[in-house]
């Protein structure tokens, strides 16, 4: 009697523990939308959980695509009670390296750009020696930096040289000023393009506080140079600001 207490007694808390006997039909979740998941399983005991998103841009974003178990009224399998539904769901968008074109010619940047699924828009400024070639490349108003990260198809606007004709510029004097008074002066103009180098700026203090200390071309009361032209100018943080 106690040998069959015993049995009958592990009996029934194994099959109590093991849910035996317990058999729930699993819905079919597939190419239904992810929040459309918990109505379509309703009352019965059972969980799911996303595992990922799959690229796939001819779907509706969080289009069901994979399940596990697979529905029962295509597998004929039914599950035990809280068990959990893996799936997965499709995603429209997916980040791509934007490759660096600066330099580049216009038309070889937008054919490396279009290869990586981006698009392009084009903006042309006067410029004499960098007619044809990227001068910048930005997302969303900001410069692109190296191994930047973009959705596919976003939109780069490349900033391209583009010769000029006939106009001359004269040259501004920039001697004496700062270099962020240098560049107030070409802010809003698109005629003349400022190049700044700094040989002894180490810190940020020095380059805030360093001035011009010459420039090429010379500045002249009669001197002008062709529209789009570049100004560089050599700056010293020990410069007299007397």
């Amino acid at each position: 009697m106690v040998w069959i207490l015993i049995i009958w007694g592990s009996t029934s808390y194994f099959n109590s523990y093991t849910n035996h006997g317990d058999a729930v039909e699993v819905p079919n979740l597939l190419n239904n939308n992810v929040n459309d998941v918990s109505q379509l399983i309703g009352e019965k005991p059972l969980k799911y959980e996303v595992l990922d998103s799959i690229y796939n841009p001819d779907l509706v974003e969080g289009t069901v695509i994979y399940q596990n178990p697979m529905p029962t009224d295509s597998s004929g399998l039914k599950v035990k009670s809280d068990r959990v539904i893996q799936i997965r769901v499709s995603k429209r968008s997916r980040l791509v390296y934007v490759p660096v074109v600066v330099s580049k010619s216009n038309r070889f940047a937008e054919a490396v750009l279009m290869s990586k699924g981006l698009r392009t828009k084009v903006r042309y400024v006067p410029s004499n020696e960098d007619q044809g070639s990227v001068i910048a490349q930005k997302f969303e108003g900001k410069n692109i930096m190296t191994g930047q990260q973009v959705p596919i198809n976003s939109v780069i606007e490349l900033t391209v040289g583009k010769r000029t004709v006939g106009k001359m510029i004269g040259i501004p004097d920039l001697s004496g000023l700062t270099i962020n008074e240098a560049e107030q002066r070409f802010v809003g103009s698109s005629s003349l393009r400022l190049y700044s180098v700094c040989s002894g700026c180490e810190t940020k203090s020095d380059s805030l506080n360093a001035r011009v200390i010459r420039q090429t071309p010379v500045a002249s009361d009669s001197s002008k140079i062709p529209e789009g032209s570049t100004i560089t100018i050599f700056a010293s943080p020990n410069a007299d600001t007397q």
